[in-house]
């Protein structure tokens, strides 16, 4: 018995030690610098980080991008360039909890986040209806803003967006964010093991090197890897996995259905993330849905094939 106490209080000692030995290591993410390019909006949860974008010569259309989970506004890089050849305003932005934004102490809900967006359009002096591009998490978020505000929307394009994500899940994958909600064990990974959230390096895999305007693996691990030095990235990832329902939120979706905007949705056929599955259940909830389907197109194709899915959205854009 003794002995048994003894290897328990030696675990615990171990668990604490390591949890507040990397804590403590976290930067105050208020020293954040942000970049001279960029802007903070002081909003109602803290300041949020934009960059508006102008081309040569103006289409009078304004385009928001909405990125994803975790990886910030750094997914639109190869992207940009192709929209505003076409002479679109851009606005990008890093959702609270990432990139240069502010990390409050705060449920991350869907409405959270959708009501952060319609703070930033109020804070821009937006006065015309406006192109939204929902990425990954991004896709229920514009969907649930479209839902909340129509009248404050001109479209909806969907890159490999969440919501259906109970579709031909892999156990592991099941087991790992089931593992993410359990409180205790939930907090020490998001400390002690933050690569989880994004895998390592060894595990993200571009859908292809061919594309000359794709942004680099390396970039993308650079981001990471900066993000998690302050205090706040992974426990506003883990309370998005709690309170944002990201596995089957498909209402928003419906409603979009029936909204009569204009949807488009691109999507990778091996996407390990959000599986190509759910994109026969987005065209049974959207009707008369413009869809392209890239062959082979892992959920990384907004950075690693932007030339294709720029083509995608300004087909679908020029006639939205």
């Amino acid at each position: 018995m003794n002995g048994l106490l003894t290897f328990l209080s030696l675990l615990t000692l171990f668990f604490v030690s390591s949890y507040y030995y990397f804590y403590l290591k976290l930067l105050n993410p208020k020293k954040i610098s942000i970049p001279t390019e960029g802007k903070v909006a002081e909003l109602s949860r803290g300041k949020l980080f934009y960059q508006w974008f102008f081309p040569e010569e103006e289409n009078g259309e304004t385009i928001v991008l909405v990125h994803g989970f975790s990886t910030p506004s750094v997914v639109w890089g190869g992207i940009l360039p192709f929209l505003l050849k076409e002479g679109y305003k851009v606005l990008a932005y890093d959702h609270y909890g990432r990139g240069y934004s502010s990390r409050p102490k705060t449920k991350y809900t869907k409405n959270l986040f959708v009501e952060t967006l319609d703070e930033l359009i109020g804070s821009q002096d937006i006065d015309q209806k406006i192109h939204l591009v929902g990425y990954s998490m991004g896709g229920p978020i514009v969907a649930g803003f479209a839902e909340s505000y129509p009248d404050k929307v001109k479209s909806i394009s969907l890159i490999a967006p969440a919501g259906y994500l109970t579709l031909s899940l892999p156990w592991y994958r099941k087991l790992l964010y089931r593992v993410l909600t359990l409180p205790i064990l939930s907090q020490y990974i998001g400390i002690v093991v933050p690569s989880l959230f994004y895998g390592g390096d060894a595990t993200i895999k571009l859908s292809t090197l061919e594309d000359a305007n794709r942004v680099s693996q390396e970039k993308i691990t650079e981001v990471y890897k900066e993000q998690m030095k302050y205090e706040g990235f992974t426990r506003s990832l883990l309370s998005t996995i709690k309170n944002f329902n990201l596995f089957n939120d498909k209402s928003s979706f419906k409603t979009l259905g029936q909204l009569n905007i204009p949807t488009s949705v691109v999507w990778g056929t091996a996407d390990e993330t959000c599986s190509f599955d759910g994109h026969k259940e987005l065209k049974k909830d959207v009707s008369n849905l413009f869809s392209t389907v890239i062959e082979d197109g892992y959920h990384d194709i907004t950075y690693s094939m932007p030339t294709k899915v720029s083509e995608h959205l300004i087909n679908f854009l020029k006639q939205a």
